[in-house]
């Protein structure tokens, strides 16, 4: 009998969550477990505050971790930690267990050097601890200790295959040298030795830089290799992809709210031109050129919320705070008393102090803070348009993040020159980051420059195509159907002027149906007044041809009662002559 195949049982991958939603993403849940992950990068990259926070989110999930550092002392490594978020309360020395080998400058090596010593100390530390992951932050220190390049290699073979055959997770942290080509050749032999590789860089652009990562190497999974930006905030490292956020269910994404549920737009007669207002949750742009009253529309929804009891967050990127509060006020929206209760912040953002991503985070931190169920963005276009990397990364994890906390978001973008709406779809991506599109521009004619707004789209809502002009007062705007004649849009005093026009046909119109009705009133009047005298001519009629026909019919009776009596007369004297002849 022919023999049956034999087939070797594989294990599933099993994998290490870093706590950092970004780079579980892009690695596919997690890193190794089990395995070598070196992390690269220049120094001030970030490489050890990455390790030490996936190392802190390992302790808090249960397990404990063994930090060696060749480089700094174990006690500015604590005090490092202490800075962060994850590493503020400290943690129990069984759970993490922190050592210092640092390489002594002037360190004379005599004879042949090797790992078996490092490898004695771990095998002690986790047997003792019960261990299960450990960092060696920079064991490049050590590597240049080695003489030769195939020793690097060799002793490099040594410690990855004891690290296997234990089953711990190793992070080591390396420079990414190009200067020398030892340095080179180290680093292609730790890339080559290890299953997993990061990269964290640095990417300058005029005078911002952007922190990057990117994963080079992932042995055995599936993994998304492109560069990815990153921030270092209060919580470490952030990797921003917008796609490792989760979205909840649009029925619950909002504490307490209906799928239907809308803002007030803050304008009373742009509510019912959408339906009653934004939808909760959702994202607005308005778009326009400069003093199309873009922020004043912003004004006006930010104080309609928090007048409706909500949190607003206005993040300006045109004006400061004290501007942006004369400004407003002047149009008959004060924000004073909502600063003052605190249910309105004013968050200062520019688009030349730092990275698209940086503001991201600043603007989702300060939501978070504030407990903001509203965010204005003024202008967006600030961020869309600085020419930084990582524009639309960063805009997406913003938008995403919001959405994610039900929070309805109001954009505002600048139009420059002749740039079109189609310029303006291109620009923000408009197809996917807004569910509302307002477009206010100007309308020149007759000597006049007039505001007008329309709707360009609206997702899941009803709503109108019709221009309206915006009227600015100084109790805030309104808006008024504009004036179609002729196939043109008129607005402003040539509206006024039409309507007047308008007004003075419809007037003698009016007159001249007055006039018409008096003719014709007094016609029927006439015609009622002959008809009333005709009657009464036919009533005499009828009484002289009653008495006629009286007078006929008594006439006709009378006759025929003389020839009655005639007759009855001659039958008598007949009677009589036979009578006298019979008797003779």
């Amino acid at each position: 009998m022919d023999e049956q195949p034999q087939f070797h049982e594989v294990e599933a991958r099993s994998v290490l969550e870093t706590g950092i939603a970004g780079l579980d993403h892009i690695t596919g849940g997690g890193l190794p477990r089990g395995r070598v992950i070196s992390i690269f990068g220049a120094a001030g990259a970030g490489k050890t505050v990455l390790g030490l926070q996936i190392l802190a989110h390992r302790v808090s999930m249960g397990e404990r971790a063994v930090f060696i550092s060749f480089e700094q002392t174990a006690d500015s490594v604590l005090e490092d930690m202490a800075g962060f978020s994850w590493g503020a309360d400290g943690f129990p020395e069984d759970d993490l267990i922190v050592l210092e080998t640092g390489v002594p400058t002037d360190l004379h090596i005599s004879g042949r050097f090797d790992m078996q010593g490092l490898i004695a100390t771990l095998l002690a530390v986790t047997d003792a601890s019960g261990a299960t992951i450990v960092m060696l932050d920079g064991l490049n220190a050590l590597l240049s200790l080695l003489l030769e390049e195939a020793d690097e290699r060799r002793e490099l073979l040594r410690l990855t295959d004891w690290v296997r055959s234990q089953g711990l997770t190793v992070l080591i942290t390396a420079k990414a040298s190009a200067e020398n080509e030892r340095a080179r050749t180290r680093a292609e032999i730790l890339d080559y030795q290890t299953d997993c590789v990061l990269v964290l860089d640095r990417l300058q652009t005029g005078n911002t830089i952007s922190r990057t990562l990117q994963v080079t190497k992932y042995r055995g999974a599936a993994h998304i290799g492109h560069i990815v930006p990153v921030v270092m905030t209060h919580n470490g490292v952030d990797v921003v992809v917008a796609a490792s956020l989760v979205l909840e269910d649009s029925t619950t994404s909002v504490s307490g709210s209906r799928p239907d549920e809308r803002m007030p737009t803050g304008v009373e007669e742009l509510d019912p031109l959408l339906g009653g207002g934004y939808l909760v949750g959702s994202r607005t742009l308005l778009s326009g050129a400069p003093g199309t009253s873009k922020s004043t529309l912003a004004a006006a929804f930010s104080l309609a919320v928090v007048q409706g009891g909500g949190r607003v967050l206005y993040v300006s990127f045109d004006e400061v705070r004290a501007q942006l509060e004369l400004h407003t006020s002047s149009v008959g929206y004060s924000f004073r008393e909502p600063l003052e209760n605190g249910s309105l912040r004013i968050l200062e953002e520019s688009a030349a102090g730092g990275t698209p991503e940086e503001s991201a985070l600043r603007i989702i931190r300060a939501v978070d803070e504030l407990g903001a169920n509203a965010v204005v963005i003024d202008p967006v276009s600030a961020l869309t348009s600085s020419g930084q990397p990582f524009v639309e990364e960063a805009l997406s994890y913003l938008l995403t993040s919001l959405s994610q906390r039900g929070v309805t978001v109001l954009l505002t973008s600048l139009l420059h020159g002749a740039a079109s709406l189609d310029d303006e779809a291109t620009n923000s991506n408009i197809s996917t980051i807004a569910d509302n599109w307002i477009h206010l521009t100007y309308i020149a004619n007759g000597g006049e420059r007039n505001r007008a707004l329309t709707i360009v789209k609206s997702r899941a809502t009803a709503h109108t195509n019709q221009v309206r002009e915006l009227v600015i007062t100084s109790d805030g705007i309104e808006l008024r159907p504009a004036y179609a004649a002729d196939g043109d849009v008129l607005l402003g005093s040539a509206r006024v002027q039409k309507e007047e026009q308008d007004r003075t046909a419809a007037w003698l119109r009016s007159v001249e149906y007055e006039r018409g009705e008096a003719e014709i009133l007094a016609s029927m009047a006439e015609l009622e007044g002959r008809i009333s005298g005709l009657g009464n001519e036919v009533d005499l009629r009828r009484r002289d041809l009653e008495r006629l026909r009286s007078t006929r019919d008594g006439a006709l009776e009378r006759t025929a009662t003389a020839l009655e009596a005639r007759v009855a007369s001659r039958r008598s004297g007949n009677l009589a002559n036979e009578g006298e002849a019979n008797q003779k």
